[in-house]
């Protein structure tokens, strides 16, 4: 059976709430225990039966719960011992040169679905975190508009794996923006740091949209390892990533549109190294993110900035 077909089980068994359902449903059965002992003069034997079998209901209902309880922990754990045979796959797909050579065009053209809502939830979050004060960095900017979002940051750092990715999304500003810019192009191909030449314990924000998704565990674990030292106390990252903790996410790792990247495993990492989770959210199309804080107080020792408004090219 496929993976995808168990999270989708236990995706609507948790998505009913069992124990709400049987206190309602005990509660119900114990206002009419009530009015036919309030009457049991009337009729003693009957009202002796109702409140045993009352009794006897309260039982099963227990014994209902536990037992759906039960199954949705087997389930877990069956899922569970699929994911190292998954983990696999996508570290397979990953060594066999999979995405290793989609052109620049290919990569850029992969846009995720968003639903307006969630865009907005998104871009709130993001924009609550700019600080002219403070350094900030974007990973994958691509074709998406979010980087306009981040100006206010300073400096702000574009980060992908080369030159022409980046392009679209620099290229929206004037020439005196994009100098400000800091471009770095980073390499995950190999076993050491990638961002070894950012400073450590200074940014304030970091931002990757659409780029954990297309990476195994093993890696979005070694990234989120390298921006807890890139961050600075307080700081937050933003990451979206492929949630296979629901099934649609595992649907695409199936067909390896996206890699496998539970949710509970991204958090277990990111909880081992310091992180404190602020926010998640899984949205109505592609998108899922988590929002990470590393614990401290986030402050500046910057007194003043030059006031100028950052615009986009027009053309």
């Amino acid at each position: 059976m496929k993976l995808s077909k168990l999270v989708a089980y236990l995706n609507l068994l948790d998505s009913l709430d069992v124990a709400t359902e049987c206190d309602l449903a005990t509660g119900k059965l114990a206002n009419i225990t009530h009015v036919v002992n309030e009457h049991s003069d009337v009729h003693t034997s009957f009202a002796d039966n109702i409140s045993k079998s009352f009794e006897e209901l309260q039982c099963s209902i227990v014994k209902f719960s536990n037992s759906v309880e039960h199954l949705r922990q087997e389930l877990r754990t069956e899922i569970q011992n699929r994911d190292v045979e998954y983990l696999q796959l996508s570290e397979d797909f990953r060594a066999g040169g999979g995405m290793k050579y989609d052109s620049t065009e290919l990569i850029l053209n992969r846009r995720m679905r968003i639903d307006p809502k969630d865009d907005d939830i998104l871009r709130s979050h993001l924009r609550n975190l700019t600080d002219w004060r403070l350094p900030g960095m974007i990973i994958r900017p691509g074709l998406e508009t979010f980087i306009e979002d981040m100006v206010p940051l300073d400096p702000l750092y574009v980060v992908d794996h080369n030159l022409e990715l980046m392009a679209p999304a620099v290229s929206k500003f004037t020439p005196e923006y994009q100098q400000r810019l800091r471009k770095y192009v980073i390499d995950d191909t190999q076993s050491g740091k990638m961002l070894n030449q950012l400073p450590d314990n200074q940014f304030g924000v970091i931002f990757a949209y659409h780029f954990f998704n297309h990476k195994p565990l093993e890696l979005v674990c070694r990234y989120l390892t390298e921006f807890y030292a890139k961050l600075r106390p307080g700081g937050h990252a933003i990451v979206t990533y492929n949630n296979c903790d629901l099934a649609h996410g595992v649907i695409r790792a199936e067909h390896t549109w996206m890699l496998y990247t539970p949710k509970r495993l991204v958090l277990e990492h990111a909880y081992r190294l310091g992180f404190e989770l602020v926010f998640h959210h899984d949205g109505a199309g592609d998108v899922s993110w988590l929002e990470l804080r590393k614990p401290g107080d986030l402050d500046s020792i910057r007194g003043g900035q030059t006031l100028a408004k950052i615009v986009a090219n027009i053309d």
